[in-house]
């Protein structure tokens, strides 16, 4: 099977799997926007924050160092499991320790108990067998789908059940117990590999994951400043608000389209000894990204107010304004992470953290100095500077690899025009409506269709004589042939 057919059918078989992941996860939080308060989802977003940072304190950047290695035996896999059990036990004893701290630094006393408890997720998850991480090497997807349906399943029926009982942030906090529960004892059911201790290999995966580890830490304070800020300046309840806005603008990125874009990873990687192929590959991942990306982020930006009415409620409506600019932090945050995948994939980590460090810098500064009048400032601060901060990534990506930048605009017009020209029918819809989910259905639809169609007849003609589309049809037309059979 040739690399491009495999990462084609691999991304396939993850978005399957993201359907019914991210899409219980979807539904959750919609129904817990209904039954919880901003300041639970503040405490929520509280929660997350600093576990999030105290495990990128940690990070051992197992997967990113098997998935690129050359030759793979089960020294290397058992190292990784090692050294990741190892250190998440040790920070989770830390967490708990620094918790009252925490609590006092944030103003918020319920975060004691809360991250606390929460923080025994971290070395329950870490138990998972590292026979995983050779699976996502392999490119190879599907004897992960009945444990992510057992994982979600019963998370979701955790979080549902606590929810009506006692509407709190626990209910959140007890559904990533159970779903770290699931991941680590479904994984031993799903790949035979079982690990051993041992810590042989730390000096090699350790030289390869030292520069991760920097990375993560400034990613993580450029993917969280705003967050952290409007917690200082805004309050516990505007977090609460804001953070679940810009949770919804990023639904589809991590429900499918990050996960669908993972096998790419690979496929680039496999690719780095050939100037001319890893170009090719780049520039068709790149434009395969966008080409999704362009009419979501077009249909979030024209319908903040209705899209958030339909799935958060009414009492959310005096957040909705924050929904457009964190259409264009949408946008970007995809692109940015397969850009960011094309550059570790060449093995250029060290080059990645110092532009990583620049940029956090930059926008740390402006979004303190220049954005902290108003949520909505903040929220459109962040959506340009994310822009700006793609963008100069994508430049130094096309320094590396040589890639076409005129052919990579040719290869983005179709999904551009036909998303414009989607839009265009869609605000010409002119119906009496009365509820705001027939309205959503209905407009949605049309975009839906109309911008499909638009961009394949439009690709059809200006792209047919491309390498990509060729490719893309002589994939394409073996699986219709075979459905038609």
């Amino acid at each position: 099977m040739s690399a491009s057919l495999k990462v084609l059918k691999s991304a396939g078989l993850l978005f399957g799997i993201q359907v019914v992941q991210r899409g219980l996860g979807i539904i959750s939080t919609l129904i817990l926007a209904r039954l919880l308060a901003p300041e639970h989802f503040g405490i929520v977003a509280l929660v997350t924050i600093a576990l999030q940072f105290f495990e990128l304190l940690v990070e051992t950047g197992n997967r990113q160092y098997i998935v690129q290695k050359e030759t793979l035996d089960d020294e290397d896999l058992d190292t990784a499991w090692s050294m990741d059990l190892l250190i998440k036990s040790t920070l989770a004893a830390l967490v708990i320790a620094s918790s009252p701290a925490l609590a006092r630094w944030f103003d918020e006393p319920a975060l004691t108990a809360a991250l606390a408890v929460a923080a025994l997720a971290l070395p329950i998850r870490a138990l998972r067998t590292p026979g995983m991480m050779r699976l996502a090497r392999e490119i190879n997807y599907r004897p992960l789908f009945r444990l992510t349906l057992w994982q979600k399943g019963l998370s979701f029926m955790t979080v549902i059940t606590i929810a009506f009982i006692d509407p709190s942030h626990w209910a959140i906090i007890a559904g990533n117990l159970v779903s770290a529960a699931v991941l680590a004892v479904g994984s031993y059911r799903v790949d035979h590999h079982r690990p051993r201790w041992t810590l042989s290999r730390f000096r090699q995966q350790w030289g390869f994951s030292q520069w991760l580890l920097l990375r993560g830490i400034v990613g993580f304070t450029r993917s969280q400043v705003d967050n952290l800020l409007v917690s200082r300046f805004f309050g516990t309840t505007a977090l609460g608000g804001y953070n679940l806005v810009r949770e919804v603008s990023l639904l589809p990125a991590l429900s499918a389209i990050i996960p669908m874009s993972e096998p790419l990873l690979a496929a680039i990687a496999q690719s780095r000894e050939s100037r001319t192929n890893l170009a090719y590959r780049v520039s068709f991942s790149l434009a395969l990204m966008i080409t999704v990306l362009t009419p979501i982020t077009v249909f979030i930006m024209l319908y903040p107010e209705l899209i958030v009415r339909v799935l958060l409620g009414t009492q959310w409506t005096e957040f909705a304004p924050l929904l457009q600019p964190f259409g264009l932090f949408f946008f970007t945050f995809c692109l940015f992470s397969l850009i960011s995948d094309a550059v570790i994939a060449q093995g250029k980590v060290k080059g990645l953290f110092w532009f990583d460090l620049t940029s956090t810098t930059i926008i740390l500064a402006t979004l303190y100095w220049f954005a902290t009048d108003s949520l909505n400032t903040m929220a459109w601060a962040r959506g340009w500077l994310a822009v700006a901060t793609t963008a100069a990534l994508l430049f130094i990506l096309q320094r590396q690899t040589r890639f076409s930048a005129g052919h990579l605009l040719l290869l983005c017009l179709p999904a551009a025009l036909g998303s414009s020209a989607s839009a265009l029918v869609t605000i010409s819809l002119d119906m009496p409506w009365e509820l705001p989910l027939a309205e959503f259905m209905v407009r949605g639809t049309v975009f839906v269709l109309m911008a499909a169609m638009s961009t394949v007849a439009l690709a059809a003609l200006l792209l047919r004589h491309t390498t990509e589309w060729q490719q893309l049809m002589s994939l394409i037309r073996p699986m219709i042939e075979k459905y038609r059979n």
